[in-house]
């Protein structure tokens, strides 16, 4: 590749890729949120429809509990998507932080939502005939880009141990 073709400074090239990184993990936590309110809504719509005992499941308030962790996780996600959009224009130290406490937020509340929404909707939720399944694999792989949960686990500490130092 030529000269005219290059992008930034010679040989500064890791800062640059590291900021698309941290701007593409942003993207991830929105559209991963985006999935958790589907599976959340799903969960619901089909909690209040499936009838067990003569009631609907979602009168049960094991699972109401379950539900309500649902949501909370998918609450803290939204917040934590924000945050890290918003430190997107910061310092390296600052977005790269955001970066990877919204990574290990969604991380953890992608498996949370994913997996009690398989389970409420009992081998129901594996088939392809509902999204439950589709968004559980979705989910899956948006934990594994640009690092999965114990990776963004050590960013961070490595991070913060080196603005203490």
């Amino acid at each position: 590749v030529g000269p005219e073709a290059l992008i930034g400074e010679a040989d500064h090239g890791l800062p640059l890729l590291e900021q698309v990184v941290d701007e593409a993990i942003a993207a991830l936590c929105a559209e991963a949120v985006g999935c958790m309110k589907v599976l959340n809504q799903t969960t619901i719509d089909y909690a209040k429809q499936r009838k067990q005992f003569g009631v609907p499941i979602s009168s049960f308030q094991v699972l109401q509990h379950r539900m309500v962790d649902m949501f909370m996780a998918a609450e803290q996600s939204v917040s934590m998507t924000y945050m890290v959009t918003l430190k997107l224009d910061e310092g390296a130290r600052e977005r790269a932080l955001a970066a990877s406490g919204a990574k290990i937020q969604i991380g953890k509340a992608a498996r949370l939502i994913s997996q009690e929404a398989v389970q409420i909707h009992g081998g129901m939720g594996m088939t392809d005939e509902l999204n439950v399944g589709h968004f559980f694999k979705r989910l899956t792989m948006i934990n594994t880009q640009f690092g999965d949960v114990d990776f963004h686990l050590k960013r961070y500490a490595a991070l913060s141990a080196k603005a203490a130092a």
